[in-house]
């Protein structure tokens, strides 16, 4: 199992934990939930930065002879810049680490400079198989007339996934989606017309999920419905069936997005443009769409996603939660970051479906569909709180822990009844 160590890298001091199927962080806001999604994120897309650099080097995009091993050092640097911002903030004994294998892992810390003496520069630390395996593989991908084929490059993604012990693609879906989906129309344009160095200047994750729901958009032209039928099997075409009647229920209407407007149809001729629909609507539809797009695609995913319960009434927090769970069941992982006890409730409905089905599974299957249930041993959760992670499983129902549910709702009721003390004493 893929294990992580994050030493004070922004509110983080330290943690280190095993990535487990299904990823769960909660806790107070600024606590640092999402500092330990990215930091997975900046490791678990080393390979598509390795593919990435192999096809630029076979297309002589890179003209000199540095080799692969010290382009992927450069990208590194810049992609970690560019996810966690300058280092000159950071402490000098910063560091991150994160094993794939016991063999082959990655180490990011803070070194001077020698040449420039610069301050607190981004040092990246490779195991010795990954550099054999670079080694091995500098300009692995050859260049044809009519490009590179794809056979060669399925067969390197294989390598890769295999080297890493890593089958998924990550899909990062940030916070803060609305303002990405009310400006949906100029998108397009104003995305156009910046320069490298500015986009450069935008997050890289949110950069990266800009370009995906630009890249997919003309996907939608027929709404999910039009992507039903690229289902394979009986089996995912009941979860397809399923994950439509859920996005249903939380969108309240259907996505479609038609001669590059994205609208969400009311009716068969009635629709509302998505820069003029609820703010639950925007913060939500491209969380179903990719959760969708992927789930018909076939292709193995690790989605992180950034507080999925945004701007959703708690009915439509369980509904979403079940989707995920539903998606994760098709193969999939899942990092999910969130405040909201409802998110947790159904999640722990899920864990609780899955375990008391050994008793009676039909039964269970009436109330909460088999394709939603959580298996315990693939699923972790973690309370974020004063730059460290606390377990919320209890390891012997294997389900989240009531009172981290319901750590907020105490001190609501607390001053509640300290209120109607002072109403009783009154009177």
């Amino acid at each position: 199992m893929h294990r992580i160590v994050i030493n004070k890298l922004g509110p983080i001091s330290y943690c280190e934990l095993k990535c487990s199927d299904f990823l769960t962080f909660t806790g107070f806001q600024a606590s640092g939930k999402s500092t330990i999604a990215k930091a997975i994120y900046f490791f678990r897309t080393v390979k598509e930065d390795i593919l990435n650099i192999s096809v630029k080097q076979a297309v002589d995009a890179y003209q000199s002879e540095k080799s692969l091993r010290r382009r992927l050092e450069a990208v590194l640097r810049e992609k970690f810049l560019r996810i966690f911002g300058s280092s000159w903030g950071m402490e000098n004994d910063m560091f991150l680490e994160y094993f794939y294998t016991d063999s082959v892992y990655i180490k990011v810390m803070l070194m001077k400079e020698t040449v420039y003496s610069t301050p607190n520069y981004v040092w990246i630390e490779l195991s010795d198989e990954i550099k054999s395996f670079l080694r091995m593989h500098n300009r692995f991908l050859k260049a044809e007339s009519t490009g590179i084929p794809e056979m060669a490059k399925e067969a390197f993604k294989r390598d890769l996934n295999n080297f890493f012990d890593d089958k998924f693609s990550v899909v990062y879906i940030p916070a803060g989606r609305s303002m990405i989906t009310l400006l949906s129309n100029q998108l397009s344009y104003i995305y156009s017309t910046m320069e490298d160095s500015q986009k450069r200047a935008l997050d890289y994750c949110t950069q990266d999920y800009l370009e995906r729901i630009l890249r997919l958009k003309t996907e939608f032209e027929y709404g999910i419905r039009g992507l039903q039928s690229r289902g394979g099997g009986k089996k995912s075409q009941e979860a397809v069936k399923r994950a439509i009647q859920l996005i249903d229920n939380i969108l309240c209407g259907t996505y479609q997005c038609n001669n590059g407007e994205e609208r969400i149809m009311l009716d068969n001729e009635r629709y509302v443009k998505i820069n003029f629909s609820s703010s639950g609507q925007q913060e939500a539809v491209w969380i179903l769409n990719l959760l969708f797009y992927y789930l018909v695609k076939n292709e193995p995913i690790l989605f992180i996603i950034e507080e999925p319960e945004s701007h959703l009434f708690p009915e439509a927090q369980k509904y979403i939660t079940e989707l995920i769970g539903l998606v994760f069941n098709q193969g999939n992982s899942m990092l999910v970051t969130t405040h909201s006890p409802y998110v947790l409730g159904a999640l722990n409905n899920l864990l609780y479906a899955n375990r008391i089905s050994l008793i009676d599974a039909s039964k269970v299957d009436e109330v909460i569909s088999k394709m939603l249930w959580l298996q315990g041993e693939k699923f972790s959760a973690w309370f974020v709180k004063d730059g460290k992670i606390e377990n919320c499983i209890d390891e012997e129902i294997e389900m989240i822990q009531n009172q981290k549910i319901d750590e907020i709702s105490k001190v609501i009721n607390s001053d509640f009844d300290k209120i109607f003390d002072i109403q009783i004493n009154n009177s």
